[in-house]
């Protein structure tokens, strides 16, 4: 029996039958929007990141054109350190992300939690963004947000270079901001549960192994993702920037429901690491979808969900210079080869 898209992904997430894999783009940093459905809808970046009624609408389109069986939104990373008060750039091409231009803090004193964290910066627009959406696709389609990482977001207040140098000459800085940040990411995750989103996903797309020592890895970033995973009271997804195989027993380990791999992960060896975590991923962003050819993109497809992903998904999002026609051809591809026998008694 067929499921709305909403049961289905709940029902890959939760462990139930389903009458296929989902195809979505719930973990991407960047979501379910390229440039044709920008021009499509008429609705642009930068417009779209500053207008809640724009985003909404332009979310929904990565379902109403692609077929992306969620709603993803925000379209960027930059809205926490925004509120937080650093200095951001919108550019006006289509295609490219709002970036952070200045990292304004030179210690962890001089960091301040703002009183009401929800009505900060552009957080409301993200948050009326989620009420519009969830208003329109009513109970069919499932609505993804995603709050940036606590390394991330550490990062961007007071820049990668002085985290680094804090992670070997005065750890208690490291501690402190990273306290700071999971804090704020907790607030602003739960407002964001509260507002409508049926998945807040912790996006740590700064986080891989090779840009932090062992022990701040272990010691301070593992036990605030984990503090997060703990507090969010929703079903909760990690994203992490270095997502590589040796990355995955970490990932496990942290807490949340489901965990994205790229396309250099062996879904099938790493099954028996994981338990009961679901794995989403791993078409090529980067390569296949944005470059390769529709052909490819199905056979990446076929390969993934053979080797046993719960939910197939583009490694990083779905990039803004992605052909559709590549988009679709993910869409059928998982709808030609995610269905088997043993889902056909999936309730409705």
């Amino acid at each position: 029996m067929k499921l709305s898209p909403k049961k289905r992904v709940f029902k890959a997430l939760m462990g139930g039958k389903t009458d296929r894999i989902p195809i979505t783009s719930i973990t991407g940093c960047g979501g379910s929007v390229n440039v044709d459905m920008q021009a499509a809808t008429g609705i642009f970046w930068p417009d779209a990141h500053k207008d809640p009624e724009l985003m909404a609408k332009l979310a929904i389109a990565g379902y109403e054109i692609g077929g992306i069986e969620c709603v993803k939104l925000p379209f960027h990373n930059i809205a926490e350190a925004e509120a937080l008060g650093c200095k951001t750039r919108y550019p006006k091409q289509r295609h490219l992300y709002p970036v952070v231009v200045e990292n304004p803090y030179h210690k962890p004193q001089d960091l301040k939690m703002p009183n009401r964290i929800s009505e900060s910066g552009r957080l409301p627009i993200v948050l009326q963004a989620i009420r519009i959406a969830r208003e329109r696709v009513g109970d069919f389609l499932p609505i993804s947000s995603h709050v940036v990482g606590p390394f991330t977001l550490a990062c961007e207040l007071v820049g990668i270079e002085r985290f680094s140098i804090w992670s070997l000459k005065n750890i208690d800085y490291v501690r402190t901001v990273l306290d700071f940040t999971t804090d704020f990411i907790i607030a602003f995750g739960k407002a964001q549960y509260r507002a409508g989103s049926d998945f807040v996903t912790v996006a740590d797309g700064s986080l891989a192994k090779n840009m932090v020592t062992p022990e701040v890895l272990n010691r301070y970033i593992k036990p605030a993702l984990i503090r997060i995973a703990e507090n969010l009271h929703g079903i909760r997804l990690l994203y992490i920037g270095g997502k590589e195989e040796p990355m995955v027993p970490f990932l496990a380990e942290c807490g949340y429901d489901g965990i994205s791999v790229d396309e250099t992960v062996n879904i099938a060896r790493i099954k028996s690491m994981v338990g009961e975590v679901k794995i989403l991923g791993n078409i090529s962003s980067k390569k296949t979808l944005t470059q390769g050819t529709p052909e490819e993109v199905r056979a990446e497809v076929k390969k993934a969900i053979a080797d046993g992903a719960d939910l197939i998904e583009p490694s990083c999002g779905i990039p803004p210079e992605t052909p559709t026609t590549n988009i679709k051809a993910m869409v059928e591809a998982v709808k030609t080869y995610g269905c088997s026998p043993n889902r056909s008694d999936a309730d409705h």
